[in-house]
């Protein structure tokens, strides 16, 4: 199990010197989560099958206002998110025959997750697309914003 406490810094011992101060403390805010679990939630919302327990899934793994940011689109709140979701796992999983796996690089401090997904043919074969997300947590351990990113295999070190 993973699970990160940001325990290192306190407002004791940490100086302030991007002039940042109430963002910080508001997103710097302390957050125990297991991290390879939460991933594991995230990525089961993708390959849910079910459309209401897709729904239920979204809600638990999404705060009601989230934010998710790609490099194409912005999708705001719990109906947006479900449309998104939807929409991708019908065309990529449903139709088009894919999973997601975690890559196993989970990472977390300070109310922030970070971690690599692949998506893989159902019936195995080579990675077909990679994304990078990071995201900020709200109190409740759900997403509050999130920013997705493909990542170009092409360009990754050997």
């Amino acid at each position: 199990m993973n699970t990160n406490v940001n325990s290192d810094m306190n407002s004791d011992t940490h100086t302030d010197v991007t002039g940042a101060g109430d963002i910080a403390g508001e997103i710097g805010r302390e957050i125990a989560v297991d991290i390879d679990q939460f991933v594991d939630r995230y990525i089961a919302v993708w390959n849910e099958p079910d459309p209401v327990a897709r729904r239920r899934r979204i809600a638990e793994v999404w705060a009601a206002d989230a934010v998710e940011l790609t490099p194409e689109a912005r999708y705001q709140g719990l109906e947006a998110l479900e449309e998104r979701v939807t929409s991708a796992h019908n065309q990529l999983v449903r139709d088009g025959g894919h999973l997601f796996r975690s890559a196993g690089d989970a990472t977390a401090h300070h109310g922030a997750v970070s971690f690599t997904t692949h998506m893989i043919p159902a019936a195995g074969g080579a990675i077909a697309w990679t994304g990078r997300t990071f995201a900020t947590l709200d109190e409740d351990r759900r997403i509050r914003y999130e920013y997705q990113f493909t990542v170009d295999l092409t360009k990754a070190p050997a």
